[in-house]
């Protein structure tokens, strides 16, 4: 296995871990110690480390790095960037979905509306958007929000409904499914743009009770 590839795994590995909240504030993440618990060389860990400071998902440490820690002011700045992109998202969606696009959607939905365990809501939330990203058919688009989502996820604690009540997250999930089912470009705009205010605002009010 050459470098990069290296570096890829362990970037995945290492992302994944931050996302699962393996290490919480005010954690320190070291080289040496990352390189013996994933058993594998200082190089790949400290290429891996650098491109999730690229991120926005780590930030150096005095000796090392850490999960960024965020504020309120970050939040709204990486809503501001989400929302102009997953809006047009959205009505990009509703005009070139495909049938299969809309099948899959469907299904997701579902998924959030018969899911039971906080985890697996929480899945299915994020698994509903990036669907839409994908069926809006922008890859640039895409790339862009897989980034900012993941800026987000590391501000996550808690099961879902710290953010608001499943039936509503439902409700709002449905309405835009049906814009896009009926090809409504600014309904799905809007739908969408609605959507993610609230979430900002509930995200903004945790920060506000910590």
């Amino acid at each position: 296995m050459d470098g990069s590839d290296q570096t890829s795994r362990q970037y995945v590995r290492l992302r994944s871990d931050i996302l699962a909240g393996k290490f919480a504030q005010p954690a320190v993440l070291l080289e040496t110690t990352l390189a013996a618990s994933y058993g594998v060389s200082r190089t790949p860990i400290r290429e891996a480390l650098n491109l999730l400071v690229h991120d926005g998902l780590l930030e150096r440490a005095p000796r090392g790095f850490r999960v960024r820690s965020g504020t309120p002011e970050d939040v709204v700045e990486i809503y501001a960037a989400r929302i102009a992109l997953e809006s047009e998202a959205a009505a990009s969606a509703a005009t070139r979905r495909t049938d299969l696009d809309l099948a899959r959607l469907e299904q997701v939905h579902d998924q959030c509306c018969s899911g039971a365990d906080p985890d697996e809501v929480r899945a299915a939330n994020f698994r509903f958007h990036e669907v839409l990203w994908d069926a809006a058919h922008n890859a640039t688009i895409s790339a862009l929000l897989v980034r900012l989502t993941m800026q987000l996820r590391i501000y996550d604690s808690g099961p879902p409904s710290n953010y608001g009540e499943p039936e509503v997250l439902n409700s709002e999930h449905q309405s835009i499914l049906t814009a896009l089912r009926e090809r409504d470009e600014e309904r799905a705009r809007a739908d969408m743009r609605r959507h993610l205010e609230r979430s900002r605002d509930q995200r903004i009010r945790m920060f506000a009770s910590r």
